[in-house]
This record gives C-alpha cells, structure tokens and sequence, in this order.
C-alpha cells in the first residue's frame, strides 16, 4: 500500500512538473519583415494564455493554435528584437530573433504629373502622395534634393524652371532606402485653346488668341505669313503683343465688315509648335 501510494505522488509530481513547463520556441515564420506583417511562431503546446515579448512590448496573438501563434508586427525602429513568451509559468528561457525591416518609400501618385513649361507659381506646385515615408524623407528631383513639405504621407514641393520633356521624381528615406522613380513630364508645347475678337478701333480690331505655354517671343503665323511683333506706335501695320502665358492679342488691320477664315499657329523658340487653329473672325 505503502510503494502504491509513493508511485502515485511521484506521478503526481512528475504530472506538476510538466505543467509547469513554459511553451517551447521552435522558431519564426518569417523571420524577418516590415511593420504591419504577420508572424506565426511555433512550438507550444499553447492554450491562449501566452503573450508574445517582442523587445519591450507585450502583444497578444491575433490566431491561438496548439503547435502555433501568430500575431501582428507592431510600427518599431528598424533592427533586431528578442522575442520570448510569457505564460502562467513566467518567461520563456529560450529566446528567438527577429530582425524587422522597414519598407522602401513607394510613390503612390504625383498630382498633377504633367506641368506647362509656362506656367504661374500655382500651377508648379506638385503634391507627392506616398507610403512607407520615415522622419527626414527626402524628395529628390533628377537625383539632386529639394525642398519640401510634409503633410501627413504626402510631400508638396514647387517645380523649378526644367527644359522640357520628362524628369524623374524619387523619394529618399534616412537609411538610405529609396522609392522606384516616378516621371514628371515639363510640356513647353504652345496651345491655341480659343480666338475671340476684343476691342475695336476705327481701322483695326484686337483678336485676343487664348490657350497656354506662350512666350515673349513666340511667333504667330497667320495665313502662313508671320505677324511681327513691332511697336504700338507702329501704325497701319499687323503686329502681336505677349500678355503672358496663356494670352497673345493679335492687332488686325483693316476692319471688314465680311467675315473670313483665318488660320493662326503659334510656334515657340525651341520649335515646338501648336496645331493650327480656324477662326472666323471680321
């Protein structure tokens, strides 16, 4: 009775012993990945009590399995983290490692992604919309960094002058990392977008030609023939004056009290040029 009594406490004991055990670490799948990803650790037995210590921080597991948990990588520093569990039983002895990496930037959208050669402060701003932007990201603009401002996970950055055609626009995070680059196309290309007939005089008329990337000295082509760009006080005599950029006022001489057709194209020094544009005017 006496030895029947014996084998059962040890029994009984060998059994506390084995509940007291801490869950066993076997390792992580994966082992290493950005904030935001979900890791599944295994071992166990696991009964939902535990906490998974990664670094300083106590998380619980979104998924309880018997031989796995999983949980949610928190927004840390790049680097390694100690992981262990925590239970009823206390801290795990054995530890694993996981090295969390932060994404590379990601341009989502620039807006707009075209500006006009010829264009106002206004139209050159560009707001850059994106992702995975640490403290101190950079934007750069051909390579070389410019200035910008940061509002939440976008950047607003003003385009300096550009020759035309298209530049590349990227983003630089502190370590190093950096976004695929996203082109920004400067169109220098003039446009006649509409002609109306402005003010009237006694022996000419003002046409008022309207669209966008017009230069001081772009030239207008009328009828094929160029308009020259002379003086005011030069009388009798067609001739264009630049507003700005997206108006030019062609003086016409003589009034006609017959409407006619004219065809009108403005080309621009670099030799862009812009489609020709019908009117009907006087």
């Amino acid at each position: 009775m006496k030895r029947w009594l014996l084998t059962c406490a040890v029994l009984l004991l060998m059994s506390g012993v084995a509940l007291a055990q801490a869950p066993r670490l076997a390792g992580l799948a994966p082992a290493s990945g950005g904030p935001g990803s979900r890791v599944t650790v295994l071992g166990g037995p696991f009964d939902g009590s535990e906490r998974i210590l990664f670094g300083d921080r106590l998380l619980a597991p979104s998924r309880v399995e018997p031989a796995r948990l999983t949980f949610t990588v928190p927004a840390l520093p790049e680097g390694e983290y100690l992981l262990a569990l925590q239970s009823m039983q206390g801290i795990s002895a054995a530890t694993l490692t996981f090295r969390l990496i932060l994404p590379p930037p990601e341009i989502l959208s620039l807006s707009p992604s075209q500006i006009d050669g010829c264009s106002g402060l206004e139209q050159r701003r560009v707001t850059v919309a994106g992702r995975g932007l640490q403290a101190g990201v950079q934007l750069l603009l051909n390579g070389a960094a410019l200035d910008a401002t940061r509002t939440g996970d976008s950047l607003l950055f003003n385009v300096p002058d550009l020759p035309a055609g298209l530049h590349q626009v990227q983003l630089r995070n502190p370590n190093g990392q950096m976004s695929l680059a996203v082109a920004l196309l400067v169109d220098t290309t003039p446009e006649i977008r509409s002609v109306a007939v402005g003010a009237e005089f006694l022996n000419h008329y003002q046409l008022i030609i309207s669209g966008r990337n017009f230069l001081f000295n772009s030239r207008l082509i009328a009828d094929g023939r160029q308009v020259p760009a002379v003086p005011a006080s030069s009388m009798q005599v067609d001739r264009l004056t630049y507003v700005d950029c997206n108006s030019l006022i062609y003086h016409r001489y003589p009034v006609s009290s017959q409407p006619r057709t004219v065809l009108l194209q403005v080309l621009n020094p670099d030799g862009r040029e812009s489609a020709v544009f019908s009117a009907t005017i006087p």
